[in-house]
């Protein structure tokens, strides 16, 4: 009977455990589902579900030169992200990894403070000191804000592939005569290639999705993707707004797929 007992427990459990999943799974992608939907509707106004599909507001956002210049901005911003990202990033996790200092533990921590950070509060200091410099509402500026929120993912997923492999390999290289450069750029470069392309893709959808810094950061001329839909959900909700979320959201998570094809591949190869 207590056996019994117990299987029947341990039955409930799993369903419970299973409903509850599901439930929160469904509570995570049904906002989704909504925008989604509603960006293929043939009204003039978000109506769900639509009574008919169309790809209306889809042309209707390509035709339309503001959204392509705010789509060509996130682009340019998100690249220059990503490349600094991936410079600052690595220095630091090769810092880190490497100096055998006590001080460089400090230095991780301050190197992924941002990461803990509200936003807001990273777009308050550096509105002022972009005013100071002149370059408020510059490319410039956008940029040097996304880096801020961006290396410390660079540095994450670098420090993890520098400490994931066998040092002995540099060693060797520089007991056969090669200095630190061509050490770094034949032996250690290629075992970390697969955490900066991750770290770069990583920076690169940080800076396309961040809102906040650009409405602190960016002008008329640098408006990003983001900032453009806040202004016109400030003004007006048309389902143009959810067809551009939807390509958003389609182009971050092709993203964030490549990213997870390149950490999978790098996990299955196996060591030089």
């Amino acid at each position: 009977m207590m056996g019994r007992a117990d299987a029947v427990l341990g039955v409930a459990g799993r369903i419970g455990a299973a409903v509850l999943l599901a439930a929160f799974v469904l509570f995570l992608v049904a906002p989704v589902v909504v925008i989604v939907l509603m960006s293929f509707t043939d009204q003039l106004y978000l109506t769900f579900p639509p009574t008919r599909f169309a790809l209306r507001w889809y042309a209707s956002a390509w035709e339309q030169s503001r959204w392509l210049r705010a789509a060509w901005n996130s682009i340019q911003i998100g690249t220059a992200t990503a490349l600094a990202s991936v410079a600052l990033g690595t220095l630091s996790a090769l810092a880190v990894t490497r100096g055998g200092r006590r001080w460089l533990l400090p230095f991780g921590s301050l190197v992924v403070a941002p990461m803990m950070l509200p936003h807001v509060i990273i777009a308050i200091g550096l509105y002022p000191t972009m005013l100071d410099l002149g370059l408020s509402g510059s490319y410039a500026a956008v940029v040097i804000g996304h880096t801020v929120v961006a290396t410390p993912l660079v540095f994450t997923t670098v420090a993890a592939a520098l400490r994931g492999y066998d040092h002995a390999l540099e060693l060797a290289a520089r007991t056969l005569g090669a200095n630190g450069w061509r050490t770094f750029r034949f032996v250690t470069l290629p075992m970390i290639a697969g955490g900066l392309l991750i770290g770069g893709i990583f920076a690169f959808a940080v800076s396309f999705d961040e809102l906040m810094l650009a409405l602190f950061l960016a002008g008329p001329r640098t408006e990003t993707l983001p900032r453009l839909l806040w202004e016109h959900l400030a003004q007006s909700v048309t389902p143009t707004i959810a067809a551009v979320a939807t390509l958003i959201l389609a182009f971050t998570l092709l993203l964030l797929v490549a990213a997870e094809t390149l950490r999978r591949r790098k996990a299955v190869e196996p060591p030089p």
